[in-house]
């Protein structure tokens, strides 16, 4: 599969640019974000992927869709995307646009993989140690991988701290084999 991130880089960044300059930067992350979501259905994805619609066909199906919760900005970005053939690109550019935002508010972004998701208070708490870590505005996310048995993997940047099950079998057969 090909790597998308260098692809959408240069949107995410012009994205940010602009909506740092209209002082729009969380309007535009949220708008992203509604976006990215959509672009992961089924429906969207047909129609972005459908042959028998021309691009500006694609275009306006996508604008009416998002007509009440987007910016003319978002508009032009479906517009330029869909011209160039990059509407895939709608998820990696918000990740990345996400990326700059907190670079910009130095905030960190903690990942915290899960097997099973934990309950209201195990949340709280998880979320509660992170944030004395790593500051009290820092975002985290939640993602579930039911091939870590248990426990929990925490995710910082590009630091790991692998708290779970599979984790420790890993390492104990790594031990075994030396």
């Amino acid at each position: 599969m090909i790597e998308l991130t260098p692809l959408a880089r240069p949107y995410a960044k012009a994205l940010f640019s602009s909506a740092l300059e209209s002082k729009k930067i969380d309007e535009m992350a949220s708008e992203l974000k509604t976006m990215a979501l959509a672009s992961k259905t089924d429906g969207v994805i047909n129609t972005i992927e459908n042959p028998a619609l021309s691009r500006q066909d694609v275009v306006n199906v996508l604008v009416n869709l998002f007509e009440e919760s987007i910016s003319e900005t978002s508009k032009k970005l479906l517009e330029i995307l869909a011209e160039n053939k990059r509407l895939k690109l709608i998820e990696t550019i918000f990740v990345i646009y996400q990326e700059l935002l907190e670079e910009y508010k130095e905030q960190k972004s903690v990942e915290v993989f899960v097997a099973v998701d934990p309950g209201k208070e195990a949340k709280q708490n998880i979320e509660q140690k992170l944030k004395s870590t790593y500051g009290k505005d820092a975002n985290i996310y939640f993602s579930k991988d039911p091939s870590m048995m248990g426990g929990l993997s925490i995710k910082i940047g590009d630091e790991t701290l692998d708290l779970s099950i599979k984790g420790k079998v890993k390492k104990l057969v790594n031990q075994l084999n030396f």
